[in-house]
């Protein structure tokens, strides 16, 4: 990876077309709720439980800061903190990585986030390594952080994607706490699902961008690591393209948070039309 700093594209390019527009309405239509409810109060008219629940939305960056801050020293004490004493050959990775995406040592806001490794019980796929919301720090599986050590594998890509893909939540602004306050509109309007993958496709550009020839390897990495290398990619896709335009297909995309499919779309496309590919949301 050797990008210059200079002529790196914007957060707001990096955005998948979709992130924006989905988080505006969040605002918008909490903005409109909250107004109502203001002045069905003022009529004298009492609020549904819903109007509740909206409202308390407003509040939620508050309890959040508390939350997820004992939530991080939950994780330490489960965990090690990697640091360039404690797993350097990880840290050395981390650390290049970060700062090409523009991160510093100094304290601040665009501090390097502090990396800890927990056990992760067997997960070796990158889809199913889970970015938690809200959560300034970042969280590496030990199966996935292990693959440091292998002595078969050469280039870590697997480890720098799963890397570059967390830190992008975080360049991104999709752990600000602020938009906790939309997650009650959201999730009852069902819009949060699209808006966490319109996010996670995101985060995915990112990674293309700074690691264009280690994002294929990605490609089949949700069937697990131990098998992706001997997946046909050209079949897995033909294969599953019969099913795309049944109702049950289109069904499970709704509701899903994220499609590993849909995202290994994606990956592929950007080899070939490079990392500004917007991948298919519903």
């Amino acid at each position: 990876m050797n990008k210059n700093t200079t002529q790196q594209p914007t957060i707001k390019a990096f955005r998948h077309k979709a992130e924006m527009p989905l988080l505006i309405l969040g605002y918008v239509l909490t903005i409109l709720i909250t107004l109502s409810c203001v002045a069905v109060i003022a009529l004298g008219y009492e609020l549904g439980d819903t109007s509740y629940l909206v409202l308390g939305g407003l509040f939620a960056p508050f309890l959040g800061i508390f939350t997820m801050r004992l939530m991080y020293h939950k994780k330490l004490k489960n965990g090690v903190i990697v640091t360039d004493k404690q797993l350097p050959e990880i840290y050395q990775i981390y650390k290049e990585l970060a700062l090409q995406m523009g991160f510093t040592e100094a304290k601040g806001k665009n501090q390097i986030p502090p990396l800890c490794v927990v056990n992760g019980y067997g997960i070796k796929s990158f889809f199913t390594t889970k970015c938690a919301a809200y959560e300034q720090y970042i969280i590496l599986p030990s199966d996935i952080a292990n693959t440091v050590y292998d002595e078969e594998n050469e280039d870590f890509a697997e480890l720098k994607f799963v890397l570059v893909h967390k830190l992008a939540h975080i360049k991104c602004g999709h752990r600000n706490m602020k938009h906790l306050i939309i997650e009650p509109i959201m999730m009852l309007t069902f819009l949060r699902k699209p808006l966490i993958k319109a996010r996670e496709y995101t985060a995915d550009r990112v990674a293309c961008y700074y690691l264009p020839n280690e994002a294929m390897t990605m490609a089949c990495s949700h069937i697990g690591q131990n098998l992706s290398e001997h997946v046909n990619i050209d079949e897995y896709f033909n294969a599953i393209q019969d099913y795309e335009g049944s109702w049950y297909s289109k069904y499970v995309t709704l509701i899903s948070d994220s499609i590993g499919y849909r995202r290994t779309k994606a990956i592929k496309d950007a080899q070939t039309q490079g990392w500004n590919v917007h991948g298919k949301l519903l």
